[in-house]
């Protein structure tokens, strides 16, 4: 029996070597992977903010308020329930994503804006001198031009934004915008308008 004890005794020994020797080496096997984490180009990633950064906050900025500001306003104006349901849509949306944006400009000491651009502000003034079907086809007929436009800007800052943070909000962002435009499409469709 001592023999068979002393044989279990070594076996284990060896298995609790064994798993040591294993937990050394994908310790030091991540302790390497986490040392170079470094973008493709082996360059160190930097949080640095370039003026295309800048200014991609600032037309964000506008975008999330102009969004926010044109869906208040056809959940007043408007008439069909798709497009009231499409105007909750954006600005729930638009809301949750200027909230994201400003953390994040907050934290890089980033300015972004709290108004819309002159542009929009014409537009909104338009829009507001209509009511029910009239408003809506204006407004989903404004929406699609408006996603189309804004889909350039984020896409943009993806290409070009040196801010692996702030491109990452634009990626985001150009997602959900997309999402918008299909929304929008399909309202358009259900108020009957032509040439989709």
């Amino acid at each position: 029996m001592k023999t068979n004890f002393q044989k279990t005794s070594q076996a284990s020994s060896f298995g609790n070597k064994l798993k040591m020797s294993g937990t050394i080496f994908l310790a030091a096997f991540a302790m390497g992977g986490l040392s170079s984490c470094e973008n493709e180009d082996d360059e160190p990633i930097v949080d640095t903010i370039s003026q295309q950064d800048r200014n991609f906050a600032i037309s964000a900025s506008q975008h999330t308020n102009a969004q926010v500001s044109f869906g208040q306003l056809a959940m007043d104006n408007g008439e069909d329930d798709s497009v009231m349901d499409y105007a909750q849509l954006i600005v729930d949306a638009n809301t949750e994503s200027k909230a994201e944006l400003t953390a994040l400009a907050d934290g890089k000491e980033v300015e972004i804006s709290d108004g819309i651009s002159t542009e929009m502000q014409a537009k909104y003034d338009e829009l507001a001198a209509l009511e029910g079907e009239e408003f809506d086809k204006a407004f989903i007929n404004f929406q699609i031009d408006l996603l189309n436009n804004s889909m350039s800007m984020f896409e943009n800052q993806i290409d070009n934004g040196e801010n692996f943070t702030i491109s990452g909000y634009a990626e985001k962002s150009l997602g959900i915008v997309k999402d918008h435009k299909a929304e929008a499409l399909l309202v358009k469709a259900e108020i009957g308008l032509e040439g989709i």
